[in-house]
């Protein structure tokens, strides 16, 4: 269990490396062109399967952090900015808004996971 545990928040990390890239891209340029990359393709480039659980979510929780004060201090307006992605079949035009929508969708589940997890590493 623990090391699923790891496992869970290193798909994590990737995720929020990937899509919270792309939210920091769209506002940071001008309608960019991002090509799209897949969390679990992205994962194999890093070592988060490798590292401690609570260094990881230490760092989860600070890039969650940044992310989430950037998004607080965007105008409304910011959320509609677009980007055209390419390299996952039909070019697409996703919006700040779209990614950080499916951020919150993606993660739902996986919380419920760790809490799963956690009551029965506590229950061991």
């Amino acid at each position: 269990m623990v090391r699923q545990r790891s496992e869970v928040l290193a798909h994590l990390r990737s995720c929020a490396d990937v899509w919270g890239g792309c939210i920091l891209t769209i506002l940071n340029h001008d309608k960019p062109a991002i090509r799209a990359v897949n969390p679990r393709t992205w994962l194999k480039s890093t070592n988060y399967l490798e590292l401690d659980f609570q260094p990881s979510l230490l760092t989860f929780t600070l890039q969650r952090a940044e992310l989430l004060s950037i998004l607080e201090s965007s105008k409304p307006k910011s959320w509609a900015r677009t980007a055209t992605v390419t390299g996952a079949g039909k070019v697409l035009e996703r919006t700040v808004q779209i990614y950080a929508e499916w951020i919150v969708i993606h993660e739902r589940p996986h919380l419920k996971q760790f809490k799963y997890i956690t009551s029965t590493i506590l229950m061991s």
